[in-house]
């Protein structure tokens, strides 16, 4: 069974979670949350190709989702295709990295605590939590703060302030999904000329500005390369503040 973590908020998550293995979890060094927060992030950003299913998957454990319910939604999630692994082992990381909180439900939905689990064998214990559930922790919801693609792309536009048409102007592109040589030929258009020229990066290779906006959440790869829902929304408010 995973190792389990406490929230430490219980105004926001008001039931125990369930937590086998107390020895083994009293031997891990104990972190504040601050540090937790570092570690769940570090984590989620070693391994690009699962970082935009790691904060999907905090954003809807925001509200406590049964085991189904999450590896259904994972599955969903257009990035799952490039995915190393199963949905239940990417869950099982969370919890291990304070991202979730890990429940055992009985059959009526209700958590088992290890109270209720006090004075039974290991075969009743197995009959009585019939499903897993799991929440975001506190931890958790920090983190998917800073993952908003919102943020990570104004942090983008911050850094190089010249190169914002030259982003908008992809994003724009790929409201339709494309393939990279499309991607290519544009940029090397007149007109994608124009705009790199602008922006002061005239013959770099469109790789480098695509690979930026994919990890600032905005782009995405399905079989060809298109702005995401919330890149979309971004183009969207900048042309109604316009």
């Amino acid at each position: 069974m995973t190792d389990l973590k406490t929230n430490g908020n219980p105004d926001q998550i008001p039931d125990e979670p369930a937590n086998r293995d107390l020895a083994k979890a009293a031997e891990k060094k104990q972190l504040s949350f601050d540090e937790q927060v570092e570690a769940l992030n570090r984590f989620i950003h070693f391994e690009p190709l699962i970082r935009e299913v790691d904060y999907k998957t905090l954003l809807f454990c925001e509200t406590r989702r049964r085991l189904s319910e999450v590896e259904e939604a994972m599955a969903a999630f257009p990035e799952f295709k490039n995915a190393t692994r199963d949905q239940f082992a990417l869950i099982t990381e969370l919890v291990d990295h304070y991202g979730l909180a890990f429940y055992e439900l009985d059959a009526a939905g209700n958590v088992v605590t290890e109270a209720d689990k006090e004075g039974l064998t290991e075969n009743e214990v197995d009959d009585l939590v019939v499903e897993f559930a799991y929440e975001t922790t506190e931890v958790g919801r920090s983190v998917a703060e800073r993952l908003d693609p919102r943020r990570r792309f104004a942090e983008l536009v911050a850094a190089a302030p010249e190169r914002e048409p030259l982003y908008r102007a992809l994003m724009d592109l790929l409201r339709e999904k494309r393939s990279f040589a499309e991607v290519d030929t544009y940029v090397r258009s007149a007109e994608g000329a124009a705009v790199l020229a602008e922006a002061g990066v005239g013959g770099m290779q469109p790789s480098v500005f695509v690979d930026k906006l994919e990890r600032a959440g905005v782009l995405l790869y399905d079989g060809g390369w298109q702005t995401t829902e919330v890149g979309v929304e971004v183009l969207d408010d900048v042309r109604a503040a316009a």
